[in-house]
């Protein structure tokens, strides 16, 4: 029983590191903007934060397996004498479950974020191209023209 209250403090502990992360997520992508100076930055912060998100994630999926298999070892020892403590251990494992679709939404947005930033960089760099384009000759005949030094 120990193990388990030590698994549910583990759990607790990364659910509120992941609402961390969530709530971080949300700060920065709230007043984004496509078109921003900064938007390679965001979009790479937006990929750090995915990617501490997703390590949180599979952190909680393995702390929620061994409770799983705790689940299955107390029932085998037990023989469903326990029956309050294996209810309060699935309504905790719901709980989990919950908990694990709210994160994949989560990180589903996020990732639909990165993708724009990412289209609007790629329109940016396109437009930058452009006007390189049509500077270049004015570029040219200018350093022609320039009395040499």
């Amino acid at each position: 029983m120990q193990d388990i209250l030590e698994l549910e403090r583990r759990i607790t502990a990364a659910m509120e590191r992941i609402t961390y992360g969530v709530e971080q997520l949300a700060k920065g992508s709230a007043g984004a903007s496509p078109r921003a100076a900064g938007a390679e930055a965001a979009s790479g912060d937006a990929a750090a934060r995915i990617a501490h998100l997703t390590e949180a994630l599979d952190e909680e999926r393995m702390t929620n397996a061994q409770l799983n298999e705790r689940l299955r070892v107390l029932r085998e020892k037990a023989g469903q004498g326990s029956d309050e403590a294996v209810a309060d251990l699935q309504a905790k494992l719901a709980t989990q479950a919950d908990e694990l679709a709210t994160l994949r939404r989560v990180l589903a947005e996020a990732g639909r974020e990165i993708a724009s930033l990412r289209a609007a960089r790629t329109a940016e760099a396109e437009e930058l191209a452009e006007i390189v384009t049509a500077l270049d000759p004015l570029v040219t005949a200018a350093s022609s023209e320039a009395p040499h030094a």
